[in-house]
């Protein structure tokens, strides 16, 4: 069996309400030992967080080996550089269970920057998000980091 490392970032929107993110880990976890067990993987160090607003990203990112391979739900949620800067100074590989495929994290922050420069006109309504994220400035300008 190969060894996947699961870790879901849970969208902001539950933010709050440890019930909803309980069960919405939850029925992500469903999801994905439901995958592993598919595909023959064994996971490991399971966990997931919704934000990293209130303390130090790396007690989150201390137990994901080096080069190792995380099975995440989908990279719409990591939108978030910071989390993305973790990721990559792993140097992890995402295996995305929607479709099945691998991306590294700096390709995903690079599609990420990519629309942020449309977001403006294309998504109006996400812009808001961004700017928290620090994705967008305040002025709207894409952030280079």
């Amino acid at each position: 069996m190969e060894n996947e490392t699961f870790f879901t970032l849970l969208p902001e929107s539950i933010k709050g309400n440890r019930v909803e993110a309980n069960m919405e880990f939850l029925m992500y976890a469903t999801i994905a030992f439901g995958f592993a067990d598919k595909h023959n993987l064994n996971l490991k160090n399971a966990c997931g967080v919704s934000t990293f607003e209130n303390g130090s990203l790396e007690k989150y990112f201390s137990k994901l080996k080096r080069k190792s391979t995380v099975l995440i739900i989908s990279p719409a949620l990591a939108a978030n550089p910071k989390i993305l800067n973790s990721f990559i100074r792993k140097d992890v590989t995402f295996r995305v269970i929607e479709g099945d495929y691998l991306i590294k994290p700096k390709l995903l922050k690079e599609l990420w920057i990519e629309e942020a420069k449309t977001a403006t006109v294309k998504f109006p309504n996400a812009v808001d998000y961004l700017i928290k994220t620090e994705v967008l400035t305040a002025e709207r300008k894409v952030n280079s980091i």
